[in-house]
């Protein structure tokens, strides 16, 4: 399947959306620590969505430095921050490039804290390598505010909608999907600033190739997609049962949807077989609690059905993994997504022809649909079954594998509406005017004579005594 947009259109220093002046000084801190120079770490915070960790990520491909992230659902003790962090943070890679450390969303790491804000403050006090951490609110929290004395702030200011307009107008442009240029500022201005978000929607709705007003304000309301990937990474990195459920029931994912995120997402993350293989066994017994709910209504085992599908699956590997995993929208989901608009032509053409034939809309998608491709092959033949089945435009096509708006389409359509005019008109015609003559001459000729009366003397009667 192809890239999701947020991989596909990855941006990098010269397409990055807003900010523009903190990307600049970025990358200048970056040049100097690859000159040789030991800088203070960045701290970048602010608005979700703008870009922060992308940033990062942006820093390291341009300098070629590899990256060791660590995030809110990784352990938060000291031992495991100075033994991830701080062997990374005194040791070039193995080519004897930088490494790229990444503390992402610090203000949730220290949230519960035992003794990880004072190993972070004084790993990167002594660094060899070049830190980014990364936060939403850097002042709610007295552990994080402790750590602006030691670090180079930055704030991310939120997206201004018009840039993202353009930006995401670009995009539509490549992908040659029609779109409503109101539609697309009303997307840019619903997403809050949150570009990701933005993105995630736009790809959503280009599956019709065409975006209107109503498609956007259709959209149902969801959790943010950066909301999915904290949850992501608390089952794929987590080893705490009791921290992986906490996160996993304050999230506002409905049970199908983390499911499908979690299968999609397994063998991207867990390498090693044994651990893939027990996460599919521990997911494949979720979901037959999942039938069981379904069959016999029964939603207590609800409880052991989410616990399987996010826990099990969390505990079912060996050791947790470090490396950066770029998580991928379910595509069982993309794809009835993507293939809507022929599902619904199929259904469209099913219902036509089963009220004419007696026959159910399944059945006539399962048996009869190709026969009708086959038919349609011959133009007289499809003029007949369009005029009979009242195809729209949409229908021929697909029953004939073009575009509505090729030539033969629209000759069907227009010589079937003259065989249904031609049906419409009466074949006999009851109320035509005649002349007086002839209508007296038919008049006479449909009168019955009557019987002339009969005299009573010459009726003979039968005595029967």
């Amino acid at each position: 399947m192809s890239d999701m947009w947020t991989e596909k259109y990855y941006p990098n220093k010269e397409s990055f959306i807003g900010n523009s002046e903190i990307v600049s000084k970025a990358i200048e801190w970056a040049k100097k620590w690859q000159k040789g120079e030991e800088l203070p770490p960045l701290l970048l915070w602010g608005q979700t969505g703008s870009g922060k960790t992308l940033l990062a990520y942006i820093l390291a491909k341009e300098f070629g430095w590899s990256v060791v992230e660590l995030n809110n659902s990784d352990l938060r003790s000291k031992d495991v921050i100075e033994k991830v962090v701080g062997a990374a943070s005194q040791n070039a890679s193995f080519f004897g490039k930088k490494r790229l450390i990444l503390i992402d969303e610090v203000d949730a790491l220290t949230r519960t804290d035992r003794g990880g804000a004072s190993a972070i403050a004084s790993i990167i006090k002594t660094t060899k390598n070049p830190v980014v951490l990364t936060a939403n609110d850097i002042f709610s929290n007295k552990n994080v505010s402790s750590l602006r004395f030691v670090c180079k702030t930055f704030e991310f200011k939120k997206i201004n909608y018009l840039s993202m307009t353009n930006y995401l107008k670009e995009i539509l442009s490549k992908e040659k999907v029609s779109f409503e240029d109101e539609a697309i500022k009303e997307l840019a201005r619903n997403s809050n600033g949150d570009m990701r978000s933005a993105l995630l929607d736009l790809e959503t709705l280009a599956f019709s190739n065409n975006i209107s007003m109503s498609d956007v304000e259709s959209l149902s309301s969801r959790e943010r997609q950066q909301k999915v990937f904290t949850v992501m990474k608390a089952i794929f990195r987590g080893t705490d049962f009791q921290e992986i459920r906490k996160i996993r029931m304050k999230s506002a994912l409905n049970n199908n949807m983390l499911f499908r995120w979690i299968e999609e997402n397994i063998p991207r993350q867990y390498s090693d077989l044994d651990s893939v293989a027990l996460a599919f066994n521990r997911l494949s017994r979720a979901d037959i609690f999942n039938g069981r709910i379904y069959r016999r209504q029964h939603w207590g085992f609800l409880k052991y059905s989410s616990a399987l599908a996010s826990e099990g699956v969390a505990l079912a590997k060996d050791k947790p993994s470090y490396d950066f995993a770029m998580y991928q929208f379910p595509g069982l989901l993309s794809m009835l997504s993507r293939t809507s608009t022929v599902r619904n032509l199929k259904k469209s053409i099913g219902k036509k022809i089963g009220e004419k034939t007696h026959s159910s809309i399944r059945k006539v998608i399962a048996k009869d649909l190709c026969f009708f491709k086959t038919v349609f092959s011959t133009t007289e033949k499809a003029i007949a079954l369009t005029a009979l089945f009242e195809f729209n435009d949409k229908e021929v096509a697909f029953l004939l594998g073009t575009k509505p708006e090729t030539k033969k389409v629209k000759s069907i359509i227009k010589e079937a509406e003259l065989i249904k005019e031609d049906y419409a008109k009466p074949k006999r015609v009851f109320n035509q005017p005649v002349d007086e003559a002839q209508d007296l001459s038919v008049i006479k000729t449909e009168e019955k004579e009557e019987p002339e009366p009969v005299e009573e003397e010459n009726i003979k009667q039968t005595t029967l005594f």
